[in-house]
């Protein structure tokens, strides 16, 4: 059996830190939309965003999947935890796909808005899925731009020296 080295100790801890980070933001900013059976605006793409700007694919799906489980499981939403889990560590995951950032944008947006539309449409029905729509887009667009905002920021503080981008 193989020990851990130091870089796999390093990233484990930054990927356990970043999804800490994730879900406080998800948490401490989340307003439930009436009428639209469940969902809820959070800051928690802010994160996932941020993660793949600044890690990679692989550790933003797996950050953005754990933060939404957690976010869910803590906020009442436990009937969504497992499809946030796949729909936001899909969309990290996409998030980061390609080097064009606006394609990876569109991809992991239609799988975050598409993902949570035909979850919401087969718990709840498709009228109250297409009037949430609107909440999830809102949620990706302001996650990806405050996201590509406060990234260069981040990586200019230097607080991540001795972590390397995947």
């Amino acid at each position: 059996m193989k020990l851990m080295d130091n870089k796999n100790i390093k990233n484990l801890t930054l990927l356990a830190i970043w999804t800490a980070i994730t879900f406080v933001l998800g948490r401490l900013f989340t307003f439930p939309i009436p009428g639209s059976a469940g969902n809820i605006l959070t800051l928690l793409d802010v994160g996932i965003y941020t993660a793949v700007f600044l890690f990679g694919k692989r550790e933003a799906a797996i950050i953005g999947g754990f933060a939404a489980f957690l976010l869910d499981l803590t906020a009442g939403f436990s009937n969504y935890m497992f499809f946030s889990l796949i729909i936001h560590g899909g969309q990290g995951y996409l998030a980061g796909l390609t080097r064009y950032k606006w394609l990876n944008f569109l991809l992991s947006l239609l799988v975050m808005v598409g993902g949570y539309f035909i979850v919401g449409g087969l718990m709840y029905g498709w009228g109250s899925a297409i009037a949430g729509l609107w909440v999830n887009i809102v949620q990706v667009i302001v996650g990806f731009v405050l996201a590509k905002v406060l990234s260069p920021l981040i990586e200019r503080t230097g607080i991540l020296n001795g972590f390397r981008k995947a």
